[in-house]
């Protein structure tokens, strides 16, 4: 049974925009009603269809009556073609969200390593007349307790014109109240030139705490006297004990 519309007025609505945007969704709506199943056409199909911009009908001169018809089918003389598009135009954009809920805390991370503690580095001169001589440090170590660690150190030695000579070693040292040991790395050692350096264990005062000296014997391809003898050190201390560095 056909189903009928209030009039449609084309040209009113192409006067009144606003108004044609009001009654198109309604057009649209009423159009299932008024076509029983199995009676639209195959162009009419594929107008309706999102991938055609536009909806065309035949709508009667008295009654307003629709027909869904296709963009090529022509009207009956008692009717006239109306079409509108599918989408309306786009609207202005909105305004800003508000900004959304902090996000939960992630789970903590896991523990870092442990950093390296106990370091000293400095700088001493070692004596002129071979074999050189530099003390480097002492430690504290309380009775029943033990104390070691290692010294990198670069001997540095010249003479009053362009001969130099220098020396690379590392130092095992360890120490408890009344003794201490050292010994110097001979598969760690690299050297230009003849230096010879070594450690020498020994007792500093104030308070007789074990410590270490370095030595050194340098000598130039050209027989020279040493005009600089410099020893560059970083003590890593294995311990909890404090290390005083020695004049």
């Amino acid at each position: 049974m056909a189903q009928s519309l209030a009039p449609f007025d084309r040209e009113a609505n192409m006067k009144n925009p606003a108004a044609a945007r009001r009654v198109a969704p309604a057009l649209i709506a009423a159009l299932g009603l008024l076509l029983p199943a199995g009676v639209i056409s195959a162009d009419a199909a594929r107008a309706a269809t999102p991938s055609k911009a536009r909806l065309y009908a035949c709508a009667k001169k008295s009654g307003g009556s629709l027909r869904l018809v296709g963009r090529k089918t022509k009207c009956r003389r008692s009717e006239r073609k109306v079409s509108w598009n599918v989408a309306g135009d786009q609207g202005a954009q909105g305004p800003r969200g508000v900004a959304g809920l902090p996000g939960t805390t992630g789970p903590t991370g896991p523990q870092g390593l442990p950093g390296v503690t106990n370091i000293v580095t400095g700088v001493k001169d070692l004596t002129l007349n071979a074999p050189g001589l530099a003390s480097l440090f002492s430690i504290s170590v309380p009775a029943m307790a033990a104390a070691g660690g290692t010294v990198d150190y670069t001997i540095v030695a010249t003479d009053a014109g362009s001969q130099i000579a220098t020396e690379h070693g590392r130092i095992q040292w360890l120490a408890t109240a009344n003794s201490i040991t050292c010994n110097v790395d001979a598969t760690d050692k690299l050297h230009l030139g003849t230096v010879g350096s070594g450690c020498t264990p020994g007792f500093f005062n104030p308070g007789s705490r074990p410590g270490i000296s370095i030595y050194d014997n340098v000598s130039f391809p050209s027989p020279a006297a040493i005009a600089t003898n410099k020893v560059y050190f970083t003590i890593q201390n294995d311990s909890p004990y404090t290390i005083r560095l020695e004049p």
